[in-house]
């Protein structure tokens, strides 16, 4: 019997091992979800509104999300960052242009805007940023992202745009 209730007593203390190693795991995933929270505009319209509003530019992030390495290498290297977090709340509205392989990822009417979009600024390449006024006039583009991940040159094309801007 002491056998037995010795062995309950290892799992009991295995499981809760086991518990407080997923709570742990659960929670760091939250914090990281949560620090990179960035406030995309769903469309393309609010974010012209939301730009002249608050006298910003908008950053438009054209993408293929689920099939361009590419964009999604940008997206966590970049975007997914506290230090452009930080830029984009300060200084940008901003506005993803995604052109996605599987058709219910977007609305038709969300599909159909980022078509012309990408017509309007003549973006034929993925990851493209086409920085624009609240009118719709563009500012500055950065096309492609290098296989070395090194995002350096993205901030420095923020750092430049922001710049000549005299944000």
């Amino acid at each position: 019997m002491a056998l037995f209730l010795d062995k309950k007593l290892f799992d009991i203390k295995k499981m809760k091992k086991i518990f407080l190693l997923l709570l742990l795991v659960i929670g760091f995933s939250i914090s990281m979800n949560s620090q990179s929270k960035l406030n995309w505009e769903n469309s393309y319209d609010k974010a012209i509104k939301k730009a002249k509003k608050e006298k910003k530019p908008i950053l438009v992030f054209f993408t293929g999300s689920d099939w361009c390495g590419p964009c999604k290498m940008l997206k966590a290297d970049f975007f997914k960052t506290k230090r452009f977090q930080k830029i984009a709340d300060d200084y940008f509205i901003l506005y993803e242009a995604d052109f996605p392989k599987r058709k219910g990822n977007l609305s038709e009417e969300k599909r159909k805007k980022n078509y012309w979009l990408g017509g309007m600024y003549d973006v034929n390449s993925y990851p493209t940023i086409v920085i624009i006024d609240a009118n719709g006039k563009e500012i500055a583009r950065k096309k492609s992202y290098n296989l070395m991940r090194d995002s350096s040159y993205h901030f420095r094309f923020l750092k430049e745009v922001l710049e000549k801007q005299d944000i």
